[in-house]
């Protein structure tokens, strides 16, 4: 059976349930299978390379473990470690064979091989694949203290013990060279004030990133100047919900898998192993979901099992067996304003009614001048369809659009967010105003000219006063209504408890915007007193759209309705033409 093959069949039994598995795991194995499909198509720019992904297996096996009853043995590498391994070297690129996966970010609880297999590639790399591309590697084990930079390191030396390929490497307390092409591996640390300043690593392993208060290490394999650089994140969940393992790139990984969220990097291999939030603790199946690897042998079982009897017991320990043992963020929210399936679900390929001469209207996020602006537009209609009592539905048709002051500003966020803004420009879901602060004249023209190309009319133009009082008058004194908007849980929670109601009984509908999207999945609530908001002080990730909508769904929900189709009619007739 080829590795492919058997790959295959290890994300379909994921899948199916057949391998306990969590949420995001089955993601990730949904990717793999998406992939293969993608990959039978000719004009696909990867392919899969079964001899490489061959080669990994093999190398392992000549390596040997360290630790434990298997201490001395070759290493096999489990169903769970060859899905993402073989996938890591398995997939190349057509056009020169490179790897496909530039960066990958496992995470998953301890004592589950993670500094194995991070010590397993980087020999890899510094020998085999430097060899194959002619090239000195310079390979790094980053930790914030020392001690943490030397795992990944000395387990590679272990490794090497009784290895037959041990005599292909030199080894120091500093370095493990490979002889034949001068490639080697080091440790950096900011407790050594090591931080790599001019190195020129063609991989980077940072080992338990969760322990990390800055990207500095992280953004050293932006320079790489390598055919095929590799950043390998391997991490157990933490307890600070502050740093950028968790802010960035746990959030960031999570929606590249989730199939309800239009983010996707060709170049990351994702897999994260934990518990669902639902999930029982109690329930000893479930820990299967985060130790892929410990709770396949007695031994390891047994270890988890202790240490939850004594966490019971003394509760201060509770937390770290959720974090190591369970890779649980504790003190992870669970204040998620959406459910993105349900959101999905209302995503439409065309609206279930003909828009023109409908009343709209229109909800506005100027909150940052030098930043995002976004303006959505609800159209608020009946079309027979019953609630639960018999009463005739209103639904909503949700338009969002969304402005940048310049391109440099443009490139900001594409950086910071790490989201495509620049090709969403390009799609067309976003404008370039080409001013140094958003022009909320061009905001107004976009907004007018778009009510008038579709006979649309403006019931009320809605705003929160904050930052668009000029504006707002501007718009009052030619003769349009104008509401305030306050940002205030008072104000905004009838409209956001409701809109979310909508969406869950489908009776909202919008065409696919993977700016709202991104908005939609980045909106988190806060709470008072009863009341919610969207809290705009949790996430420095954008959600202008998701204010815009609430702002404007706010009016909406209060629509009368008569004669549209006869009221757009009356007014065309009144038009001089």
């Amino acid at each position: 059976m080829t590795v492919k093959t058997r790959l295959i069949r290890y994300a379909r039994d994921c899948i199916s349930g057949k391998i306990i598995s969590g949420k995001k795991h089955i993601w990730a194995c949904m990717r793999f299978l998406q992939d293969v499909e993608r990959s039978e198509n000719k004009d696909c720019y990867f392919y899969w390379d079964e001899e490489e992904a061959q080669k990994i297996i093999k190398w392992f096996r000549c390596l040997r473990h360290s630790k434990g009853i298997l201490a001395g043995k070759p290493i096999e590498l489990t169903a769970w470690q060859q899905f993402h391994l073989c996938q890591l070297y398995g997939w190349r690129r057509k056009e020169n064979g490179y790897k496909r996966f530039k960066k990958s970010f496992i995470e998953v609880a301890r004592k589950n091989a993670k500094s194995q297999e991070e010590a397993g590639v980087a020999l890899y790399e510094i020998s085999v694949q430097a060899t194959k591309n002619g090239e000195v590697y310079e390979y790094y084990t980053a930790g914030v203290k020392r001690d943490q930079s030397k795992v990944v390191f000395d387990e590679a030396k272990l490794m090497l013990n009784n290895s037959p390929l041990k005599k292909k490497f030199k080894i120091t307390n500093i370095a493990i060279t490979h002889i034949k092409t001068g490639s080697f591996i080091k440790t950096l640390s900011k407790q050594d004030g090591k931080e790599g300043d001019g190195s020129n690593p063609a991989g980077l392993i940072i080992d338990e990133y969760h322990q990390h208060k800055t990207t500095e290490f992280l953004d050293l394999a932006l320079g790489s100047n390598t055919k095929e650089p590799l950043l390998m994140i391997i991490t157990t969940a933490g307890m600070d919900l502050t740093y950028p393992c968790y802010t960035q790139e746990y959030d960031y990984c999570g929606k590249v898998l989730n199939p309800d969220i239009d983010i996707t990097n060709d170049e990351y291999l994702i897999d994260i192993m934990e518990l669902d939030a639902e999930d029982d603790i109690n329930n000893e199946k479930n820990w299967y979901k985060a130790n892929p690897i410990r709770m396949t042998y007695k031994e390891g079982r047994e270890k988890i099992r202790g240490d939850y009897e004594i966490a019971k017991i003394v509760p201060e320990k509770m937390i770290a067996f959720l974090t190591k043992m369970m890779n649980i963020w504790v003190q992870q929210k669970k204040n998620g304003y959406m459910n993105m399936a349900k959101w999905k679900a209302c995503e439409r390929k065309e609206f279930p009614i003909n828009i023109i001469g409908m009343s709209v209207y229109v909800g506005f996020d100027m909150s940052s001048k030098i930043d995002l602006t976004s303006v959505a537009f609800v159209i608020p209609f009946r079309n027979g369809r019953l609630d639960a009592s018999g009463r005739e539905m209103t639904e909503y048709i949700v338009i969002t659009h969304s402005f940048i002051p310049n391109r440099e500003k443009l490139m900001e966020r594409v950086f910071l967010d790490k989201v495509p803004y620049d090709a969403w420009e390009k799609e067309g879901f976003i404008t370039i105003t080409n001013t140094e602060v958003v022009d909320q004249n061009v905001v107004m023209d976009y907004v007018l000219n778009f009510c008038r190309e579709n006979h649309l009319a403006i019931e009320c133009l809605c705003f929160d006063p904050a930052n668009a009082g000029k504006i707002m008058l501007d718009m009052s004194n030619e003769g349009y209504d104008v509401e305030e908007v306050y940002q205030s849980h008072k104000s905004l929670n009838e409209s956001t408890q409701n809109f979310r109601e909508c969406v869950y009984m489908q009776a909202v509908h919008y065409l696919y915007n993977p700016v709202l999207n991104f908005a939609m999945s980045n909106a988190v609530i806060r709470q008072n007193n009863g009341l919610i908001k969207i809290d705009k002080d949790a996430t420095k990730k954008k959600i202008d759209p998701v204010d815009a909508t609430l702002c404007g769904f706010k009016l909406a929900l209060y629509h009368e309705f008569g004669n549209t189709q006869q009221e757009y009619l009356d007014r065309f007739l009144e038009e001089e033409w």
